[in-house]
């Protein structure tokens, strides 16, 4: 018995390296995806992309969130009573529920993407909106086959159809959007049509890919059903309506939950192109300048500012997934000292990631997009614009920083509603916000990255009140903040001045890596002299024992 624990443990231990690091390196590749796409099908073309992607993403919520989830509890509670069919017959009923699901919100999209695209402000975005809704169908079929094999702690087929999906969507996006910016130059509806054609393309290969997996290994026998095929747990077996029953009961929580920042991001939308239309009209006169003045503001904000914002999330992503187990074990145990320490851990790291990330984009964010997008370095007007936004979106980053990672902390406490709650209130705090001063002042495309600031604030600091409250722990508001923020402000000084002094000889990218070093080593610098971390800190942190020695920590 001792061994199949053990055994049991390892599998979920391997079983959840696998997942983070396919994650890791999925958002790594979503992250950095919209850059070279923003260069190849232009500003209006990256519009139109933007204002379908929100919808998508949002029916995405309704399969992949908590169903793949539900799914996997259900199969893996038969698998432990060695109900083989009990585990066949959840996942029958999971495709047949995923494939209604998927059919259903497929045609829904298409049929739908012609009134969408005019409500958002932007007609021809409807080629956009039809190219993505086969994805939804390829997607759904797919989760019922993840949960099934997560289900069995079987997590490779899920992290290679991931990785694979990822590739093949800039493969083939990648190539469309190319393809039709070349023959259709005056039509960019048409390339951001070719970039999302090539997202339900890779869809696709990634559902082709873990059917193929999932074949192979139950015909080579390396699936634990198949050791339980024979089994059954006489009484226990449930129809398939109480089985969808209950994938539902399991299910809506989750999916309510990650639905709310899809949902903030169709309010963008849906309000952002036809306000700045409207105010533009009244100074502009012409409806066509008018418009297209609002898309351009729109493609800064969503393609250019944000990508940016979000790239420190990968590294407060690898951050809460270690967490995660640690505070689980902790909590187990009930280890209450452990779990402050973790907890405290994580405030203090998710300040030393998010606030020198805050300070170099406020800093750099116009020179770094000048030097990714060549709409922003062609056009002073564009670089002014999109460095007025990147000064109000970066102090995000410090908030979103402590919602991922707090959101780690809680959930490890065993509360993983009580992030939703705090997010959903930021999410109407941010669409609230947005229509209120972008309708009644002149603040534009800023207020509504300012309202993106207020949404993350609101919920970042719920988060840590709420960690600090129920843990009890004593916080070192000078470890924990000061020190963070100092190295931080002084890391941006130091970036401004090398900036300054190497932006004089003309080459701009160079001066941007420049300086962009000189903030690292700043920064790393500061750490050392002002030594924030203590022993116990390093405990949580991986090759802790070597950052001790860097550190000079005892």
């Amino acid at each position: 018995m001792v061994v199949n624990m053990d055994k049991t443990k390892k599998s979920f231990v391997a079983g959840a390296a696998i997942l983070g690091v396919a994650g890791l390196i999925v958002k790594v590749i979503g992250a950095v995806y919209r850059i070279p796409l923003a260069n190849i099908v232009g500003e209006s073309g990256m519009a139109y992309y933007e204002v379908a992607y929100p919808y998508y993403s949002w029916l995405l919520v309704i399969s992949s969130a908590g169903l793949p989830t539900a799914v996997s509890k259900l199969v893996s509670e038969r698998i432990a009573r060695g109900d083989g069919v009990g585990a066949k017959n959840v996942f029958k009923a999971a495709m047949q529920l995923l494939a209604a699901i998927g059919i259903v919100t497929t045609i829904v999209l298409f049929a739908a993407s012609s009134g969408i695209a005019s409500l958002s402000g932007a007609a021809p975005a409807k080629f956009s909106l039809m190219a993505l809704s086969p994805a939804l169908l390829f997607v759904s079929i797919m989760c019922a086959y993840r949960g099934y094999l997560q289900g069995m702690q079987c997590m490779t087929g899920t992290a290679i159809s991931q990785v694979i999906e990822q590739v093949f969507k800039l493969i083939a996006g990648f190539g469309l959007a190319f393809y039709f910016i070349k023959t259709q130059p005056n039509r960019p509806e048409l390339a951001a049509m070719g970039a999302l054609i090539g997202v339900s393309i890779s869809e696709l290969i990634a559902l082709i890919v873990i059917k193929f997996y999932y074949s192979i290994n139950l015909c080579r026998g390396n699936l634990p059903i198949t050791t339980l095929s024979n089994n059954r747990m006489m009484g226990r077996s449930m129809g398939g309506r109480s089985i969808i029953r209950n994938l539902l009961i399991l299910a809506i929580p989750i999916t309510i939950g990650a639905s709310i920042m899809p949902i903030t991001g169709i309010a963008d939308s849906v309000f952002i192109i036809n306000i700045l239309e409207s105010k533009n009209l009244a100074v502009l006169g012409n409806i066509e300048l008018a418009n297209e003045a609002a898309r351009t503001a729109y493609t800064v904000l969503r393609s250019y500012v944000t990508p940016l914002i979000n790239m420190p999330a990968v590294l407060t992503l690898s951050l809460s997934m270690s967490l995660v187990p640690a505070i689980s074990q902790a909590i187990a145990k009930k280890e209450k000292r452990t779990v402050r320490a973790a907890s405290g851990t994580g405030i203090k790291l998710a300040m030393f990631i998010g606030a020198p990330c805050t300070a170099g984009l406020f800093v750099l964010g116009g020179p770094i997009m000048s030097m990714l997008y060549s709409a922003v370095r062609n056009n002073s007007e564009r670089f002014i614009q999109a460095q007025q936004v990147m000064y109000i979106a970066a102090i995000g980053v410090l908030f979103l920083s402590l919602v991922q990672t707090l959101t780690g902390i809680i959930q490890g406490m065993g509360k993983p509603r009580i992030p939703v709650y705090f997010l959903t209130i930021g999410g109407v705090v941010k669409v609230v916000s947005m229509l209120l001063i972008m309708n009644f002042t002149n603040l534009g495309i800023l207020g509504a990255a300012l309202s993106t600031v207020l949404c993350y604030a609101v919920a970042g600091i719920a988060d840590t009140v709420y960690v600090i409250r129920q843990t009890r722990m004593s916080i070192s508001f000078l470890d924990t903040f000061i020190k963070p923020i100092f190295s931080s402000l002084l890391m941006g000084i130091v970036v401004w001045l090398v900036y300054d002094l190497t932006s004089a000889s003309g080459h701009m990218s160079i001066a941007t890596v420049i300086s962009v070093a000189a903030g690292v080593i700043t920064y790393v610098l500061a750490i050392v002299l002002l030594r924030p971390f203590t022993a116990s800190d390093m405990d949580f942190i991986p090759k802790g024992e070597k950052l001790k020695q860097l550190f000079n920590i005892r």
